[in-house]
């Protein structure tokens, strides 16, 4: 597997220097400090986008509402942005990012976005008064070109979400897989 290098980045939208921490497990400081959740959900070879009104095209994501964890929030916001159905056993943490905001008083503290990776075992129409306009599923090769931003730091996170959920869920089944129980 390749080592992959995740470059900070200042991302305009949020005035927010951000990296992206990887690993299955938060970071102590984020404990108090989660903000919002992004879900890399895969369906066979492709992923899902939701185009968001006023944004565009994006992973679904979104943020913790009160009393609910990390993961029901990945839920609840794959179902609201793309109307997935996500395979049970089947999703995990990828790692998250850190958001500093960039021009904001010296005790400003980070926000930190748990990400994680899915797979969709199907879709379903999406709720009434979801945000999402609709749902598009991209070959990761595509995904650039139609995401409504790009930069260094998540085609890095792209490449990391593929990499993850082809070592955790390799396409296929071996033989002796197939043949038990027959």
């Amino acid at each position: 597997m390749e080592d992959i290098v995740f470059p900070p980045t200042y991302w305009q939208g949020w005035d927010s220097h951000v990296t992206f921490l990887p690993g299955d497990i938060l970071p102590e400081e984020s404990e108090g400090r989660l903000y919002a959740v992004l879900v890399f959900v895969f369906y066979g070879d492709k992923i899902a986008l939701a185009d968001i009104a006023g944004r565009g095209m994006c992973i679904p994501s979104g943020r913790i509402e009160n009393g609910e964890t990390i993961d029901e929030s990945a839920v609840r916001e794959c179902f609201e942005e793309v109307g997935a159905q996500l395979i049970e056993g089947r999703r995990r943490l990828l790692g998250c990012y850190c958001m500093v905001p960039a021009h904001s008083p010296e005790n400003t503290v980070a926000k930190y976005c748990p990400v994680f990776v899915a797979e969709a075992a199907g879709f379903v129409s999406l709720p009434p008064g979801t945000e999402s306009q609709g749902m598009f599923l991209a070959a990761m090769e595509d995904v650039a070109e139609q995401y409504f931003f790009w930069d260094d730091l998540l085609s890095s996170v792209f490449n990391h979400a593929q990499q993850m959920r082809d070592l955790w869920w390799p396409a296929g089944q071996s033989i002796s897989e197939f043949m038990e129980g027959r």
